[in-house]
Order: C-alpha cells, then structure tokens, then sequence
C-alpha cells in the first residue's frame, strides 16, 4: 500500500497552491458564501485532478509541448486576474478618498472567473500526470486512476479550508474591503511568478 501514502503526499503537495488561492478568494471577496465557497472548492478539486489525468493520457508524445507552454499560461492567467484586482482596488481607495465615502460594498466573485482561477492554478499539473507513474510507484492503471481521484479530494478539502481561513482574515479587515482585496491581488501575482519560475526550473 506504498502507492497509496505516496497517492496522498502527492495530492498534499499539488494543492498547495490551491490553498493560497482559495485564502486569496476568501480574503477579498465578501461575497463568499456557503455555496459560493464550496463551488470555488469543488472547482479548484476538479481541475487539480483532471489536469494531471489529461498529462497522464495524452502522454509522453506532448510532454516536451506540455512543460514548455504550461507554467506560461498559468502565469498569465493569473497575473491578469491579479493585476485586475490590484488596479480596481487602488482606483476605488483614490475614488473613496475624493468622495469620502464609507465603506464600499467590494467586488463579486463570478462564477467565470472561479473556473478560471481553477485552470490558471491547475494547468502546470499537465506535466506532473505524465510522471505520476513513477512519482507514486504504481504498478497498474487503477492506482493511477485512484491517485487522481485523490489528489481532487484533497484540493477540495485543502481549498474550503483556504476559503474559510481567508474569510475569518476578511472580518479582521471588516471596513477595509479594497486593502483586503489588493492583498489577495497580490496573492495571485506572486503564486503566478511561483508557476512561472518553478516551470523555468529557477525554483523547486
């Protein structure tokens, strides 16, 4: 049963960044709600577990394609989403302060942008799925197939946490909805830069 504790250290590990994401969520979005939360969760779970299974499938033909491109799109996605957040939040504080204004109502997580959220934090995993093979030492499709299953678990477990420890922060900041905001923009942009340069191989 090797490949099993192996199966969980692995999916351990993968949703990591799932959970910095998720903090971010909770952190500078008020909107996040029960079912808004678990949908966030079960999203960035999905992807963590599908992306590795599409490495896994479509195999060693497309690994070189695979790791060129991955770290570069995940970065993309995310700096724009990062930087997005940052910018709205700087020109609302600058907004606020001319108008003098109370406390702004924050912006709304769309459902869109939490699937995008989940392929940008996912879509380096390609990689990974064509190496879990001997990363987790299986010895035949169906541990491989389980390993998959629980690295979604996992994340999705990983992520809820990560959402409700980025609301409980939210409420220290009750009244500060735009600082809240740039701090999880640059959550995003720095877990972008991480992909990148763990993907150029200056990292990990």
């Amino acid at each position: 049963m090797e490949w099993l504790w192996l199966s969980i250290v692995f999916a351990f590990a993968l949703s990591l960044d799932c959970f910095a994401l998720s903090v971010s969520d909770g952190l500078a979005y008020p909107d996040m709600g029960r079912k808004k939360a678990f949908f966030t969760a079960g999203a960035f779970g999905l992807f963590q577990g599908l992306f590795p299974l599409a490495g896994f499938l479509l195999g060693l033909a497309f690994s070189e394609w695979i790791d060129f491109y991955d770290h570069w799109v995940g970065f993309a996605l995310l700096l724009a989403i990062g930087l997005k957040m940052i910018i709205e939040s700087v020109v609302e504080l600058v907004k606020k302060k001319k108008e003098n204004e109370g406390e702004s109502s924050g912006k709304k997580l769309t459902y869109p942008m939490i699937l995008i959220q989940g392929v940008a934090d996912s879509i380096d995993a390609l990689a990974i799925g064509v190496t879990v093979k001997t990363n987790i030492q299986a010895t035949s499709d169906y541990q491989i197939y389980l390993c998959f299953l629980i690295i979604a678990v996992i994340s999705f477990g990983v992520s809820l946490l990560g959402i409700y420890g980025g609301r409980f922060f939210n409420r220290l900041f009750r009244g500060k909805v735009e600082i809240t905001e740039i701090i999880g923009g640059s959550v995003l942009v720095i877990l972008g830069v991480f992909i990148l340069l763990e993907g150029l191989g200056i990292m990990g």
